[in-house]
């Protein structure tokens, strides 16, 4: 009995930390047959894997009269397109191969945060939370490993890059060289490390010492990617 006591405790806490975290603000959805909906929008920045699978929406107008209206959740599978201050989400089809879940039987559309647009389009993607988590273990003890679990797919995030309607590849993982091979300026810049990234470099040790340079700052590297993405995508025309 103490056992599923504490368990208890433990999920009405991660309900709390949940409505905690969302912060609305101005934004616009367009659903699936076109409509806008314009009003104010939460999004989860504890938690943001929830904001690929919906977002909650109080509408201009009932907001403007009440803004304690209650907000209408609209789900990835319903919308399109969303924007939330200056940050633009596109529905993204994807399937996460290493991370199959009872989730992903039902529907592989997330809401990805648009990075960049062009030849080249990146967008930053969020595994999920295990469906099911079994503990025995201490209230602290469960709180603290599901700390741990989620600061480790807040610090995993992919950035989802795709050229030419080629297949999405995680842009941390691939040999982004092959993307700029047809672009000598901006190849050379990426791999000096001019936009910010890790430069390219050769050999074994040289390399793994980029790799781990890469996962300890992996934010000024993703930024990096970014600023060559949209360098090659202002030298470069949509095909």
């Amino acid at each position: 009995m103490k056992k599923s006591y504490t368990l208890l405790v433990f999920i009405l806490f991660i309900g709390i930390s949940i409505c905690k975290a969302q912060d609305y603000q101005p934004g616009y959805v367009i659903m699936n047959d076109g409509t806008r909906v314009g009003g104010v929008i939460a999004l989860n920045e504890a938690e943001p894997w929830y904001n690929q699978r919906y977002i909650r929406v109080k509408d201009s107008v009932a907001f403007a009269k009440d803004p304690n209206v209650k907000p209408k959740r609209i789900k990835a599978d319903d919308m399109k397109f969303y924007v939330v201050g200056t940050r633009l989400f596109d529905k993204v089809h994807y399937v996460d191969l290493q991370n199959l879940q009872l989730k992903s039987m039902g529907t592989n559309d997330h809401m990805m945060e648009r990075l960049a647009v062009g030849r080249i389009t990146a967008h930053r993607f969020y595994e999920y939370p295990a469906d099911v988590a079994v503990y025995v273990a201490s209230e602290e003890e469960i709180e603290r490993r599901e700390k741990e679990k989620k600061d480790a797919l807040i610090r995993g995030y992919f950035i989802l890059a795709q050229k030419d309607n080629d297949k999405l590849r995680n842009a941390f993982d691939y040999d982004l060289q092959k993307y700029f091979e047809d672009t000598p300026e901006v190849l050379e810049k990426y791999k000096s490390g001019s936009y910010g990234n890790q430069p390219v470099k050769k050999g074994l040790a040289a390399r793994m010492v980029a790799m781990a340079k890469k996962t300890a700052f992996k934010q000024e590297e993703a930024d990096g990617i970014v600023a060559a993405f949209n360098d090659y995508n202002s030298k470069n025309a949509t095909k």
